[in-house]
């Protein structure tokens, strides 16, 4: 199973079987965004072995990271975590070393801290996840069925109503939940593992710079995309993800030019 930050998991592809095995509205195999920050299965099994040990405090301090636990520039100890895990160093020092090189951490004269991504960082990730959220409509397209269809809706409708209701963090779940479902619908692992990475990065620059970009109009892009995945029209859904996200980069620079412009500017003597 393939995790996700702040709640969200989704099943990886089986090895049988259709899409619609996977993304079905089976409570045990669903798309879960629940909102208490906490994965609704539980993490990976502390036991003996030194990979499901690296795995569990792998995803333990991601969550960590994307949940704000541990802050944006903070430290990252591997001595302090261990015993908060109740392990050993060496497993920690792994997950670590794993978040280091995805980015989330980075190495500093003490030890490790957490990322902090620039907005010119955040730009970069945009741009890699634009073309990437587009191939993911486009192979997600064939697969789309009755089930898989409604399933969707249903997530974009919890998804108009955080924005509606203004409720910021249930919205980003929701948006977040929405493009992984497509993701996983595309049935391409190496496409999925690619997506989640970029993704983070853009969880992570979102808190570092301060983003919080309105989702009004990702409503309507939303849209777009789901009625492109109803007709199973790939060329369609590709270009409406792909628009979305550039949409997406055109509001995130108009927002920081308005932060710019209302900054208080320091009198000059």
């Amino acid at each position: 199973m393939r995790r996700y930050p702040e709640g969200y998991e989704i099943m990886a592809p089986m090895a049988e079987g259709s899409v619609t095995d996977v993304i079905g509205n089976d409570e045990s195999t669903a798309l879960r965004a629940d909102g208490s920050g906490a994965a609704s299965d539980p993490q990976p099994t502390l036991d003996s072995s030194g990979d499901s040990l690296t795995e569990a405090a792998y995803y333990r301090i991601r969550a960590m990271i994307l949940g704000g636990e541990l802050p944006i520039g903070g430290p990252v100890s591997v001595n302090a975590l261990a015993a908060t895990f109740g392990m050993s160093r060496s497993p920690v020092r792994s997950a670590v070393e794993r978040l280091t090189s995805e980015r989330l951490v980075r190495r500093t004269d003490g030890g490790a801290a957490v990322a902090a991504p620039n907005q010119h960082d955040l730009l970069d990730a945009l741009a890699v996840r634009a073309p990437l959220e587009g191939l993911a409509a486009r192979l997600a397209a064939p697969h789309i069925d009755d089930l898989t269809l409604a399933r969707l809706n249903e997530i974009h409708s919890r998804f108009v109503n955080a924005v509606n209701t203004e409720d910021p963090g249930n919205a980003r779940r929701t948006d977040l939940e929405f493009h992984q479902a497509i993701q996983i619908l595309s049935a391409n692992d190496c496409l999925i593992d690619t997506l989640e990475r970029v993704q983070m990065q853009v969880i992570l620059a979102a808190y570092s710079t301060a983003w919080t970009s309105s989702k009004r109009q990702a409503v309507l892009e939303h849209s777009r995309i789901l009625d492109a995945l109803a007709q199973q029209d790939g060329e369609s859904a590709e270009r409406a993800a792909i628009r979305h996200i550039h949409n997406l980069t055109g509001r995130v620079l108009d927002e920081w030019k308005r932060s710019a412009t209302a900054a208080p500017t320091r009198p000059r003597f």
